[in-house]
């Protein structure tokens, strides 16, 4: 008997990527199930053979582990053709039946469609709230979170995640807005990669006042802006000019070199990487950066090709694993397809010690 789908949400036009991806951990953990995955609709279905399977992937899946989805649940129900006047009814009942929530998410996609149901969406969520508050079917101590997916005024899918392997924003997408002093909107890709990629803790220890980064590819500087704006004195790598403004703050030299071949004097705390190059050239950049020392946080942008976008994000982070391991580093990585990137994935890998010879 099939199940219930698990709802994979991703950028429009990356649902053969999420799809593969959700395909490969399940296959990985040998869970039999197949995707259903139609284009541009920013959400991926996949189905499951058995309960207990379903059971035993939710129980495993982690947002943080999946690069492709910006946010899961599983879902339990589906309502067509809600009563205009009285849809609140309808998803109390099956919600009773699910699981009591500690949060509330009334969601929609990133399509077009989805887009234009944002502002119902809005002002349905505070009413449906109040009403689960009275009904007693949300509660504090409750470790999940609920999700009310839209797809149509009158259409939703409604289910469930594990609080603290699910985005805590609706659609998992990270709102932000362009500092009006940033060189370029690409400064928005390093800030949601600091703030999804890095734990707090991570990030208190990376970007210290006085600490030092390098910002490969850098002109104009939308990315040394983020660094300077964390405390961190830069160097930034680019035979382009950059922001005079950014110059002014004297928290940045710049050197017109090739940013394949430079390397600091002494190591630094953070590097970054936005360049335009081949995926495969950026991995092996970054791994001589990691495993030769010269850096401890690396966070940097794979471009991705047309096809087989998850294979090669996957072949690229494998190359650096190889190399640290094989140099015998111990190390974190995170990869995740940003709200705020296109056509790349944003990877992060911290160097944790060097993990001593047998």
């Amino acid at each position: 008997m099939q199940q219930a789908p698990f709802i994979f949400f991703c950028r429009p036009g990356f649902e053969s990527d999420c799809a593969a991806e959700v395909q490969a951990i399940a296959t990985a953990h040998n869970f039999a199930g197949y995707a259903n995955a139609q284009p541009d609709t920013g959400y991926v279905r996949f189905h499951m053979f058995d309960e207990s399977s379903a059971e035993q992937f939710f129980e495993l899946l982690d947002l943080d582990d999946i690069i492709f989805a910006r946010q899961w649940f599983w879902a339990k129900a589906e309502l067509e053709q809600l009563p205009l006047d009285d849809r609140i009814s309808p998803i109390q009942e099956v919600c009773a039946e699910v699981a009591m929530a500690k949060t509330l998410l009334v969601e929609h996609l990133d399509d077009d469609d989805g887009r234009e149901l944002s502002k119902f969406c809005k002002k349905f969520s505070t009413p449906l709230t109040i009403a689960m508050e009275k009904q007693g079917l949300i509660h504090e101590d409750s470790d999940f979170r609920l999700h009310i997916l839209f797809l149509a005024t009158d259409h939703c899918i409604i289910g469930y995640s594990p609080i603290e392997c699910s985005s805590p924003h609706k659609g998992g997408i990270l709102r932000l807005k362009a500092p009006k002093n940033a060189p370029s909107r690409s400064t928005l890709k390093l800030d949601e990669a600091i703030q999804v990629l890095i734990s707090r803790k991570q990030q208190k220890d990376a970007f210290r006042l006085g600490n030092t980064g390098v910002d490969l590819g850098a002109a104009p500087g939308g990315w040394t802006y983020q660094l300077v704006e964390r405390g961190l004195q830069v160097s930034a790598i680019d035979n382009g000019p950059m922001d005079k403004k950014l110059m002014a703050t004297e928290h940045v030299e710049h050197f017109k070199e090739n940013a394949f071949t430079w390397l600091p004097e002494k190591p630094v705390n953070v590097l970054v990487c936005d360049m335009v190059e081949k995926p495969s050239l950026v991995a092996d950049l970054m791994a001589q950066w990691l495993e030769g020392g010269h850096t401890q946080h690396a966070v940097f942008n794979l471009k991705l090709p047309m096809k087989k976008r998850f294979q090669e994000v996957a072949d690229c982070i494998g190359l650096i694993c190889d190399r640290l391991d094989d140099a015998g580093l111990a190390y974190f990585w995170q990869a995740k397809h940003l709200y705020h990137d296109r056509e790349e994935v944003t990877v992060y890998f911290r160097l944790k010690a060097r993990v001593a010879p047998n």
